[in-house]
């Protein structure tokens, strides 16, 4: 297919694996827009990638047979970031985190919650977020702290399905990031308003179950 599965602290240990994974993604990016400008120069259309990166134990090694062998890894944490990978187009980001690489990042990314979601085939949620770039380059051009504050209450709006602030909110911080979250905002949008008139229970839980991959 068209996808690259790619893992970091095996068979060495990888000194900061879950900075690495990001700072990877954000350069794939960041060559596309090249590819893309050549692609554009030909008369072709631009490629749109996603990406979904998640950190767990896996097992890892040698697996397959005599007709495919390869160094591999296999487990739930493989599977979630592939999972992410999916979803990253229903929510408008490039990049999909778990939670866990989110994690203990030493505030050199701009990492932003985008929901709680029990992915296709599971009933636990995990929390996902995205990340914007490394810190400082964010905090330098866009104005960081407060719309990641405001985008903070637009989750605890929504979750407690106070829906008119939660709309509310979601308009205003459209245009925030520099418009980098606004196809995630429009979707957001779109759901709430499906939620309004949806008859939810009173211990509604906030929690996206996704119905594809």
């Amino acid at each position: 297919g068209d996808c690259i599965m790619a893992f970091w602290n095996a068979p060495l240990d990888v000194e900061d694996q879950r900075q690495k994974a990001i700072q990877t993604s954000h350069d794939m990016l960041d060559h596309l827009k090249g590819l893309n400008k050549e692609l554009e120069g030909e008369g072709s259309l631009p490629i749109k990638i996603g990406i979904g990166l998640n950190t767990g134990e896996v097992v890892v090694g040698n697996m397959g047979s005599d007709q495919r062998f390869d160094y591999s890894v296999l487990g739930d944490a493989v599977n979630l970031a592939a999972r992410l990978e999916g979803q990253s187009k229903s929510y408008g980001v490039e990049i999909v985190l778990g939670e866990d690489t989110a994690t203990d990042m030493d505030n050199r990314f701009a990492m932003i919650e985008l929901d709680k979601i029990a992915v296709k085939g599971k009933t636990d949620a995990v929390k996902i977020y995205t990340t914007l770039g490394e810190y400082n380059i964010v905090n330098n051009t866009m104005n960081w702290v407060m719309p990641a504050n405001q985008h903070e209450k637009f989750l605890k709006f929504y979750r407690n399905k106070n829906w008119t602030l939660a709309l509310k909110w979601a308009n205003d911080l459209r245009n925030e990031f520099n418009g980098m979250l606004s196809g995630y905002y429009d979707m957001m949008i779109n759901r709430i308003e499906e939620l309004q008139g949806a008859d939810l229970p009173d211990d509604w839980d906030g929690v996206y179950r996704a119905t594809s991959k």
